[in-house]
């Protein structure tokens, strides 16, 4: 019963683990793209200001 309660506890622990840290990667992924778009975004409508000028 003993070693049964050790490896439940130690698959919840690897699990929550391995959760957080794709969770942090799959953040990160979406934020670098979102950084990207908006980049490009900011970039066009200063050029388009420029024109403008």
């Amino acid at each position: 019963m003993n070693s049964l309660l050790g490896y439940f506890w130690a698959g919840l622990i690897f699990a929550s683990i391995a959760w957080y840290g794709f969770l942090v990667f799959y953040v990160g992924w979406k934020a670098g793209r979102e950084i990207r778009v908006l980049t490009r975004t900011l970039g066009a409508a200063k050029a388009q200001d420029q024109v403008t000028k």
